[in-house]
């Protein structure tokens, strides 16, 4: 029988070269991430499930909410989000000014739960299927800078669909001071959930 110290010099022979080393790193990467995969498939198997039964975000009623919320809000911008709660995913999929859409920052994960406590307590709060306003100063994420450098002061947010523990997706909506009517301005952000909820086809 091989004693295990026979073996590893054996492994350290045969590494005489940088090429040799890497070789040996990759295959032991490859082998790790096998065993991985075997080891958990029934849990990747289930998160995939739990996945797909997951509602979507209407990606064909985007255009219609940016619409609707500039013209019954006096928002200077609105965000739309999907958001994946499973793998804590909340990636941009459309931004809008009342010049039209910015594809800048088109695509970005800024993360579901992120280092500033400010964002996790609208997240909490989103998923409890409330809708935090506030003040916005200082920029939460890449995107909290976009906001700011169109002008972005104060901003709502809405988890859609409107319903408790569904959090599939996000709206923004920033404006240039507090709303007069904040209410008003709520509700408008209530219907377009709902808008995003249904797809009109």
């Amino acid at each position: 029988m091989t004693k295990p110290t026979d073996a590893l010099s054996k492994v350290l022979s045969y590494v005489d070269s940088p090429f040799k080393l890497f070789a040996l790193l990759l295959m032991a990467v490859f082998a790790f991430s096998g065993y991985f995969v075997w080891q958990n498939q029934a849990f990747l198997f289930e998160a995939y499930k739990e996945n797909k039964k997951l509602p979507m975000i209407a990606e064909d009623r985007a255009e219609d909410v940016a619409a609707h919320l500039f013209k019954n809000s006096d928002a200077i911008v609105v965000a739309i989000f999907k958001v994946n709660p499973l793998f804590g995913t909340r990636v941009l999929h459309r931004a809008y000014t009342r010049e039209g859409r910015d594809k800048t920052h088109d695509g970005l994960d800024v993360g579901l739960f992120t280092q500033s406590s400010a964002n996790n307590r609208d997240v909490v709060a989103l998923m409890a299927n409330e809708m935090p306003c506030s003040e916005y100063a200082v920029a939460q994420s890449e995107i909290g800078l976009w906001y700011i450098e169109k002008g972005v002061t104060f901003g709502c947010r809405v988890s859609v669909p409107p319903e408790q523990g569904r959090f599939v997706g996000q709206i923004t909506v920033g404006w240039a001071k507090e709303p007069i009517d904040l209410n008003k301005a709520q509700s408008m952000l209530q219907i377009a959930s709902t808008m995003l909820s249904k797809s009109k086809q």
